[in-house]
């Protein structure tokens, strides 16, 4: 497996673990994430937001 599909591979295993806690926490209506990759080191931050309507 070459570098790139490491990383791709890396990077989906991230998005899908977000999403899998953004619904175990029932915030799938907004939640933000930010993938950054230097020299193969990757840093993955995500953030869940909790919304509400007032009126």
């Amino acid at each position: 497996m070459d570098n790139k599909d490491k990383l791709k591979n890396k990077i989906n295993e991230f998005i899908n673990v977000v999403v899998d806690k953004a619904a175990e926490d029932n915030k799938l209506d907004h939640f933000n994430i930010e993938i950054s990759n230097h020299n193969g080191n990757l840093q993955m931050d995500y953030r869940l937001r909790d919304r509400k309507k007032v009126y």
